[in-house]
């Protein structure tokens, strides 16, 4: 369960990270990431469609897994991260099996000077933007680096389901019974832990309401093209069984915009 904490800003989530950075990249390289591999990542790269020939920029890039599908699926992309430790690791893979991927190291509110305005044709973040400190201008950067008419496809935990209490109700063998949520509406900064990886982990996150997000996409410039709450398809569930929770409950938000002017202009 994620606990309250008082310090979330650009340094401390940099410093979570770096910290984070070599169980993470080891859990993924073993499987041991599957909910990505095997869920909420191939419906992200659905969402994003063709992307042939595309120029695309891929924000909270972590160790580089979305930007290696995207740029398998012929996309020209860029990465950025705020880890400089993650960022290794995507250099090290992109080094070793060359795909062309470019990675910046840069806070992702903060690309200004780093990446040209209008230069891509589709932004994305994979289940990356909850973890950023200030959402709203990410955003901005985001609708800044895109083409008009460009789109924009993320995936982020789903706010009402991944709320400052949340635990599961288990019956004596210790299966999932029923999800146990509360204090939807307290905004804030939260830490998770991470267990069963290399060794254990913090990362911080913010929880914010549905309205919070819709807010923040909706006066950046996005216009809402699709929403999706992922679901482990059959095959998924028989070779993972422990995706059986996530059939029961939406765990992730996928959502494509399209970039059009900002509120505050097309008044």
């Amino acid at each position: 369960m994620p606990k309250p904490i008082g310090r979330f800003d650009s340094d401390s989530v940099r410093a979570s990270w770096d910290v984070a950075a070599d169980a993470y990249a080891q859990g993924q390289a073993s499987g041991r990431d599957y909910y990505r591999y095997e869920f909420f990542g191939p419906e992200h790269i659905t969402l994003c469609g063709d992307v042939d020939g595309l120029t695309v920029l891929d924000l909270g890039c972590g160790s580089g897994y979305f930007a290696r599908e995207m740029a398998l699926a012929g996309a020209s992309v860029t990465a950025v991260d705020i880890s400089p430790r993650m960022l290794e690791h995507a250099r090290r893979i992109e080094a070793e099996t060359p795909l062309g991927i470019t990675y910046l190291e840069s806070d992702a509110a903060s690309i200004g000077g780093v990446v040209p305005d209008g230069h891509f044709d589709l932004v994305t973040s994979c289940m990356a933007l909850q973890d950023m400190p200030d959402v709203p201008g990410v955003l901005r950067e985001a609708r800044r680096t895109v083409r008009d008419e460009g789109r924009l496809v993320v995936s982020i935990v789903h706010p009402c389901t991944d709320t400052p209490f949340r635990e599961w109700e288990r019956d004596d063998s210790g299966g999932k019974r029923w999800l146990c949520i509360d204090r939807y509406f307290e905004r804030g900064p939260v830490e998770y832990p991470w267990k069963g990886w290399a060794y254990e982990f913090r990362t911080p996150s913010f929880h914010a309401t549905l309205e919070d997000w819709f807010d923040w996409f909706l006066s950046a410039g996005f216009s809402l093209s699709a929403l999706k709450e992922p679901r482990p398809s059959k095959a998924a569930l028989v070779k993972r069984p422990e995706l059986e929770d996530a059939s029961r409950v939406a765990y992730y938000l996928l959502l494509e915009f399209t970039a059009g002017p900002p509120i505050n202009e097309a008044r």
